[in-house]
């Protein structure tokens, strides 16, 4: 499997010379491609006698904003499709591109511009008309808030030419990386330029989307209901995501959501515990009387990252055995089984058998759990004869995360090597983990709409953020072997399976991260809900549910 650094390397240097090549690559708009993107349960029957009325779906999570250009949490995204759209949707990992708002477009064929045709009859929810120049503000301002990181890799600016056509200028020849269009394409939504406020869009945003915010109760629930004026009304042109099967959904934040469904205060869960199973689904994976029970498996990789940054504090970013003694300490398996249980299948490197480019045969090459060869790489390492240092180990507050911190912490301390478990609540997290002072290894988890090699490109590379000015990976990694590898395996013309191999072995070999888990997500429903429908990082979509014709809500 495994192909030699140098000529990866030689690779990457031909990469850098060769001129762009491309071509058009018009968009589909037909009523099937629409239609592939649902992820539904099997055997759901449509729905009919019109649109249900109410759903009101249970998450355990926080909605911190509904302006993803205050940055995408969570929260954040389970609401994104209903009331915004962008240029386009990617509606499940792999699969094509769906119209939203453009309605095709033609990469250059030296790869540095991207032109895009949108539809000449879009408006917004207040009736406001959306043009080019909305679509080239939305990008520009998208970019300069910072929060742009699925895209700004790639591209420079945006430029309306004309009322329905805009020019994205890529940075050099970024059009040739795998991810590049569909990154750009579905990574922004659109508004309208002169009615946008960055106060007010945070609780009742103003965006494209079939639905509207009629309520925002901080800390308890949002309220949508259907815009019955939404612009797109040719159906065979309605991405899947923009279906309105129910006049008004209610996203109410419940810690013990599942007990809700139980005790019938929602209408749906988002996410059913492996503790709580054994309330809607037998051991043979039926629902068991009176509900809808589906698996959706994540894109998502649970992941423990070590802090590279050489600068900063880390006392694992320049003891490569340590961290291979951390590794082989780590029972990935147990952590798995107990936390997670039927919830998630173990991932082996930083990766999930969800994506087209995984190779089985990494999970017979990925770094184990062997007490005697952890022990061994230990005594090789500097931690001893630094002054065995305590390590800190960071991880979001939650009931799960923080379980595996604690576990991991404590098959480290088998072998002899200190550790503390740090948490911090979500939007705290999401600033601490690109401070590389604030920790040693991290808990976090990451996915990637079109293939790994994309992933690796986004978060192992030396261009998804940076520190004091010095421009690193994820996790403080500076430019060097690894970026270039990923450059290799991210690019139209050097992209294969060996090149993914390669970024696979030098991460696994080097210890710079270590995959934990691959989250499966069970949703759950009363009955009356016949069909459930999530989106690519398998969160709940409740207003393209389908409904039996005699359904009715908790709230109706």
């Amino acid at each position: 499997m495994k192909k030699t650094l140098a000529a990866l390397l030689a690779a990457s240097m031909a990469l850098s010379l060769c001129a762009c090549g491309g071509g058009s690559k018009p968009a589909e708009t037909t009523a099937a491609a629409a239609e592939s993107g649902a992820t539904e349960a099997a055997g759901a029957a449509e729905s009919a006698g019109g649109r249900a009325k109410t759903v009101t779906l249970g998450m355990n999570t926080q909605i911190s904003t509904l302006d993803p250009f205050n940055g995408a949490s969570t929260g954040t995204i389970y609401l994104t499709e209903a009331l915004h759209d962008a240029l386009y949707s990617i509606p499940a990992l792999g699969e094509e591109l769906e119209n939203e708002i453009g309605k095709s477009y033609e990469v250059s064929d030296d790869g540095k511009t991207l032109t895009v045709e949108i539809y000449d009859y879009v408006h917004d929810q207040a009736g406001n008309k959306i043009d080019a120049e909305d679509v080239a503000w939305s990008y520009n301002t998208y970019l300069a808030t910072g929060n742009a990181t699925q895209f700004a890799k790639y591209l420079d600016s945006a430029e309306a030419t004309d009322a329905t056509h805009v020019v994205f200028h890529m940075k050099e020849d970024k059009c040739k990386e795998t991810s590049a269009v569909k990154s750009v394409l579905s990574g922004c939504v659109v508004y309208d330029k002169d009615a946008y406020s960055a106060d007010s869009y945070a609780t009742n945003p103003v965006g494209c989307g079939p639905y509207k915010v009629t309520e925002f109760v901080t800390g308890a629930s949002v309220t949508i209901e259907r815009d019955p004026n939404y612009w797109q009304t040719d159906e065979s042109l309605l991405a899947s995501a923009k279906k309105q099967n129910v006049e008004k959904c209610i996203f109410k934040i419940i810690l013990e959501d599942a007990q809700a469904l139980e005790t019938g205060d929602v209408d749906a869960v988002n996410y059913v515990s492996a503790d709580n199973l054994q309330f809607f689904m037998d051991d043979n994976g039926n629902a068991l009387d009176g509900y809808t029970v589906q698996p959706f498996n994540s894109i998502l990789c649970v992941n423990v990252s070590f802090n590279m940054f050489p600068d900063a504090g880390s006392k694992v970013a320049n003891d490569k055995n340590l961290r291979l003694a951390i590794e082989w300490a780590i029972d990935k398996e147990g952590i798995t089984n107990t936390i997670m249980g039927k919830t998630a299948s173990v991932s082996y490197g930083f990766a999930t058998p969800l994506y087209g480019d995984y190779n089985p045969e990494w999970e017979k090459e990925d770094n184990g759990y062997d007490i005697e060869k952890a022990k061994a790489y230990l005594a090789e390492s500097d931690y001893v004869k630094n002054g065995s240092p305590t390590l800190v180990i960071m991880t979001e507050s939650n009931e799960v995360k923080t379980k595996a911190a604690q576990m991991i912490q404590n098959y480290c301390k088998e072998i002899g090597i200190n550790m503390e478990v740090k948490t911090a609540d979500t939007a705290l997290f999401d600033n601490y983990k690109y401070d590389f002072s604030e920790w040693d290894l991290k808990l976090d988890n990451n996915g990637n709409r079109v293939s790994l090699a994309a992933l690796y490109s986004n978060f192992l590379s030396a261009t998804h953020t940076s520190y004091n000015g010095v421009p690193t990976s994820f996790n403080g990694l500076p430019e060097g072997d690894l970026s270039k590898l990923c450059d290799v395996a991210n690019n139209v013309d050097t992209n294969s399976q060996e090149a993914v191999d390669a970024v696979f072995d030098y991460y696994t070999e080097n210890a710079i991260l270590y995959g934990l888990w691959g989250p499966i997500n069970y949703v759950a429903a009363k009955d009356g809900i016949t069909g459930l429908k999530v989106q690519y990082l398998s969160y709940a979509q409740p207003w393209t549910f389908d409904f039996a014709p005699d359904y009715k809500g908790v709230a109706d």
